[in-house]
């Protein structure tokens, strides 16, 4: 939910993909947002899956994709990220040994929906090689988001996790 709250406020439209039609029916009858809601466009349950039915339901030129999981999302590092897109495929944060964050950049829907559904024809689930494929994406290194990646890009996936970023957000 703070994902969605975060992000509401700075994009045009959310939407939420899931990967089963039982999930929708469960985030449906839990979640109260005003956010398009859809199921996963390929079984299979991969993130690469659920990235390209977003990009497909995105209205946009651009869409920022977001894991539902990361509890600290900057409405700046949002920001940054949108304006240095513009007129490119892609925006996304690297650290120096080249790592990159693509459950938090941003995409040009006409040029990285049809690299990724050839990356699921091709077998290749990895979201990072939609923008490694494409001649023009921004790499922003991650220092100069003013803000500790290591937080910017917490993972809460699991219990542990959760109540970690729980004890940082109390001490926040």
């Amino acid at each position: 939910m703070y994902a969605y709250e975060a992000l509401r406020p700075l994009v045009d439209e959310v939407i939420i993909v899931v990967g089963s039609d039982a999930q929708l029916r469960a985030y449906l009858l839990s979640l109260r947002v005003s956010a398009r809601m859809c199921v996963d466009m390929y079984p299979g349950g991969s993130p690469l899956v659920g990235f390209a039915t977003g990009l497909a339901e995105a209205r946009g030129e651009y869409a920022l994709v977001a894991a539902c999981d990361m509890p600290f999302i900057n409405p700046g590092s949002v920001e940054l990220l949108f304006d240095m897109a513009e007129g490119r495929d892609g925006a996304v944060f690297s650290k120096p040994d080249g790592w990159i964050e693509p459950l938090l950049a941003v995409y040009r829907v006409t040029t990285c929906l049809p690299e990724a559904l050839r990356l699921h024809r091709a077998g290749d689930l990895r979201i990072r090689m939609v923008l490694r494929n494409l001649r023009d994406v921004t790499y922003v290194p991650a220092s100069s988001i003013g803000v500790d990646p290591s937080i910017l890009f917490f993972d809460a996936d699991t219990e542990e996790k959760l109540a970690a970023a729980e004890r940082l957000i109390r001490g926040l």
